[in-house]
């Protein structure tokens, strides 16, 4: 049997409505774009079956149907189908500010939490806000010059009250992926749950939560082509120790329900599953499964990859620009590539960017603690480009040409 050739880069964008009037997306680090067939599922699910869910009249049971099948695709694409479960919630931050309620009614008092400070502040402050309520938080401080949270320093911070270990896989800021994998190790050899933000890594990358053994992973469905809903993996073990926030009557282990206050958005779950039919025609594979989400991600990551090395090189031939994080393309850099320039803010290069019809963005994108650690004024921040797999080469250079006179 030969393999499915991989769709063209013209065929691909032509999936992506939006990207056909001509204006340049480079903020898919904060939303990406949708392919057509998302609104389609959406569309179809809001004039054919949006009813309440859990009756027995046709299309209640169709609605049904549709969140369950939601909450099963995302967890394949966590890679959680034999260890744990996906819940949703209208955001990351949702979710994890969530989990941190969660937790204040689990632990006790004097138990510790430790908090990787590189991490956007939706899987920091729900945690930080815990010292309010009798526990213990520890900063896992950044290398102000890297600001990399070293495994070296969370080891000195580990301790038997150690119970839960919070931080990021790749940061929205330095676009790096850190290897997460000793931090899990060591955390469980202390006795600790773990919760990793994947936001900044989910759309470039294979999530692999079984592999990594990682009790909660969280990222957002709409920064990986999705509508806006957030999701979040936890272990089954890792759901049993907590009481989730909904209604006292509701069974401890009814989930994902009891973690999903007033339900999931049935409509963003219709439209998580109009992700199928792309993820299909991408890799040529009709089935949905653990193999075709490895497949379609591995396909995405490629085409990826000579977009960040033209743009890093651009950046690294100006003498005047630092970037903030790994200034080389490796397989562990994502593209989303933050810099500054020594005399031009960040703002100026994000609106001459925007006049040229070129969307980056400026700030300090919710991370004010690493940059603050880094010695950055977090109310300027940095000048950021964040590129998707439908990017062309062609708009890499439309915004090298545009900077260029500029930095």
């Amino acid at each position: 049997m030969v393999a499915p050739a991989t769709p063209s880069l013209s065929e691909i964008r032509s999936q992506f409505p939006a990207l056909k009037d001509g204006f340049v997306y480079m903020d898919n680090a904060g939303g990406s774009q949708v392919p057509l067939s998302v609104p389609d599922a959406i569309h179809t699910y809001m004039t054919s079956s949006y009813v309440q869910v859990g009756a027995d009249y046709p299309a209640s049971q169709k609605a049904t149907q549709t969140v369950a099948e939601a909450h099963a695709m995302v967890n394949t694409i966590m890679g959680g189908d034999n260890v744990g479960r996906t819940i949703f919630g209208s955001s990351s931050s949702t979710l994890c500010r969530m989990l941190a309620d969660c937790y204040a009614n689990a632990l006790q008092p004097g138990d510790e939490i430790i908090v990787g400070e590189s991490g956007h502040e939706a899987n920091v402050g729900p945690w930080m806000s815990l010292a309010n309520r009798g526990f213990t938080v520890k900063i896992w401080p950044a290398n102000p010059e890297t600001g990399v949270c070293e495994l070296e320093t969370l080891q000195a911070l580990l301790s038997p009250k150690t119970k839960l270990v919070a931080f990021v896989q790749v940061s929205n800021i330095l676009g790096q992926v850190e290897d997460i994998q000793p931090c899990i190790d060591a955390a469980h050899a202390a006795g600790a749950r773990v919760v990793v933000d994947g936001v900044a890594y989910a759309p470039h990358l294979l999530i692999d939560v079984e592999k990594w053994n990682v009790d909660w992973y969280v990222f957002s469905c709409y920064k990986v082509f999705g509508p806006h809903i957030g999701a979040m993996f936890g272990k089954h073990e890792a759901f049993a120790e907590l009481t989730g926030p909904n209604h006292y009557f509701l069974a401890k282990d009814y989930l994902p329900g009891k973690f999903e206050l007033g339900g999931a958005n049935h409509e963003s779950c219709a439209g998580l599953l109009g992700l199928k039919p792309y993820l299909a025609w991408l890799t040529g594979v009709t089935s949905y499964s653990r193999d075709s989400v490895t497949q379609a991600w591995k396909i995405m990551e490629t085409l990826e990859t000579s977009l960040t090395s033209k743009f890093l090189e651009f950046l690294a031939s100006k003498p005047s620009v630092k970037v903030i994080g790994s200034p080389q393309a490796t397989p562990s850099r994502v593209p989303t590539i933050a810099f500054r320039h020594n005399s031009k803010s960040p703002r100026e290069i994000a609106e001459v960017a925007m006049a040229a019809g070129i969307g980056i963005r400026a700030g300090n994108f919710y991370s004010v603690r690493l940059l603050e650690r880094m010695g950055i004024n977090p109310n300027e921040g940095v000048a950021r480009a964040s590129f998707a797999h439908y990017n062309s080469m062609e708009e890499i250079n439309r915004l090298i040409q545009v900077l260029d006179p500029m930095i």
